[in-house]
Parts: structure tokens; sequence; C-alpha cells
């Protein structure tokens, strides 16, 4: 015996039960998909010194997923240092920091704005007059983005961190070789116990401005590892455990100076270069992990 609507109430159920089976399937999808964009659940700090040739880029990467990125290289590096963000699942910079208005630092800006939501920016403040540093400032301003040029003295706590920036003072050093240079905003990073020393292009007349340095495990060689920006005092001052150099291969400057290598010898601190491609360190602020064949030999 058959009962009228019984043929379609089992059609009406294969429909919904297909329809539940689809919107699981791609929830599913989207999950996945969702979750490739998603930085790795990390119980540690990430910092990634990003091989971009002859210029600077530097990424720290919180446990809770906010991000610091510092400098974006040349203009022909901004798309290598975006794809590189990506990849490790960036979608949002929580501060950009510029330390100085040359092309080798900001000149990859242009795409990092383009391509990532960013929160805020720090700038040195000190203006070097070239179209791209104008060029920056006006996306900045038009995207309505929230923009400081904090000094010396200045301090932020920052996903557990603390930021403490030592250069520039309020006055601008003027009257060097590089002005700009000498005006880098300059900070010390410090997570737990563990501390990071960024320290852009500082000069000599910089680094005397603000001596003595604190100490920092993982120091930023300043300026490329030009004989100007990291001296053996320098060294002994951060007492650093590792130095990372950022500098591309058959450079027209030279580095890193011949003189910086032998003060790094002298010291006795380990070393690496972006110019053998991008370097990972992790700390959980107690002590600080890295890729031990990356080390270079001071001779």
């Amino acid at each position: 015996m058959t009962f009228p609507g019984r043929k379609k109430n089992r059609r009406n159920f294969s429909n919904k039960l297909l329809s539940a089976a689809l919107f699981i399937i791609i929830a599913a999808i989207l999950f996945v998909t969702q979750g490739d964009t998603q930085p790795a659940p990390s119980d540690k700090l990430q910092f990634h010194a990003i091989d971009a040739g002859q210029g600077d880029s530097f990424l720290f990467i919180f446990p809770d997923n906010k991000t610091i990125l510092v400098d974006a290289g040349t203009t022909d590096q901004g798309a290598v240092i975006s794809n590189y963000l990506k990849q490790r699942g960036v979608r949002t910079i929580d501060l950009l920091i510029a330390t100085h208005g040359h092309a080798d630092h900001i000149g990859g800006m242009k795409e990092i704005l383009s391509d990532f939501h960013v929160g805020k920016v720090w700038d040195s403040g000190f203006n070097h007059g070239s179209s791209i540093q104008k060029n920056f400032y006006m996306t900045i301003k038009k995207n309505n983005i929230p923009f400081g040029r904090p000094k010396r003295g200045y301090s932020e706590k920052f996903s557990g961190a603390e930021i403490e920036v030592l250069a520039p003072r309020e006055e601008f050093i003027r009257g060097t070789a590089s002005d700009t240079n000498n005006n880098s905003l300059v900070f010390i990073l410090r997570y737990g116990k563990v501390a990071f020393l960024m320290t852009g292009d500082m000069e000599t007349a910089e680094r005397n401005s603000i001596s003595p340095l604190p100490q920092a495990a993982i120091l930023k060689a300043a300026h490329h590892g030009s004989r100007n920006g990291t001296t053996l005092a320098m060294l002994q001052d951060v007492s650093p455990r590792l130095v990372i150099l950022s500098y591309a291969h058959d450079n027209s400057y030279g580095f890193p100076h011949k003189e910086v290598v032998r003060a790094l010898k002298k010291s006795g601190t380990g070393r690496m270069d972006t110019a053998d491609g991008s370097i990972v360190i992790e700390t959980d602020g107690k002590s600080f992990s890295y890729p031990q064949d990356r080390l270079v030999d001071n001779r």
C-alpha cells in the first residue's frame, strides 16, 4: 500500500540531504583555503632576516600572529618581499617601520602598502627629499594609516614584547657625510630575556650620540656591514651572540668591509648573511635557535 506524498517526501529528504552534504564540503574547502593564509600557530617569536638583495627587510611574527615589518628593500625587491610574506601567511602588518628614507630600505614600500593591510607606520622623520620617500608619505596619508615619528626615549608594549626607541634624538644630526643614515630609527625589541637590536644604517655620528648601546642577543649590523656602521667597540658594548649582515654578493660597495669581518672574528661573534639567503630565528623569550649551517666563517 502506498500513501499520497510518500515519494515526494522521500525526494524532499534526498534533496535536503544533498544540500547538507554540499554545505559541509564547501565549508571544509573554505576552512582549508583560509587556513593556508594564516600563519602557523606557534608559541615562539619568529624573526626573519629576508634576502632583499642589496637592501634591508626584516619581519617579526609573534605567537599571537601580530607582525612587524622593518624596511622593504629596493623598488625591484618589493614583489619579492611581498611574496615572502604571503608564503608565510602574513595578511596584516600591524607595525611597519621605515628606518630611514634611502631607496634600499623603502623602495619596496609601495608594494607592501598595496598588498597588505597596515595597522600603523613608524618613520625616522628625517626628510631625505627623494621622490620615493615623498610617494611613501603620500600613500600613507591617502590610506589614512596612523603615522608616527618616535624619538629616543619612547617605548611601547607589543604582543608580549617591549620596543624601545634609541634614535633618532629630538634634534636631528646634521653636517655628516650622510645625515639620512645618521638619523636612522634605531630600536631594541626585548622579548623576555632575548633582545634584538635593529640599527638601520646608523653610522659613527649617530652611534656616538646614543652610546653606550644596550646589550642584545641578536644584532642587525649597521649599514650592511660598512666600516662606519659596526666596530669592535660597538660589538663589545652590545655583546651579541649573533650578528646579521644584510647585503648582496658582489655589491658595488664592497660590503661587508674587511674591518667589520676582522672585528667579528676578534670578538668571536657568530655571523649570518642574507646574501646567502633568508634567515629565520625563533625564540621563546628564554633562548633562541637558528640554522647552525648558516654560520659564516669570519676569515
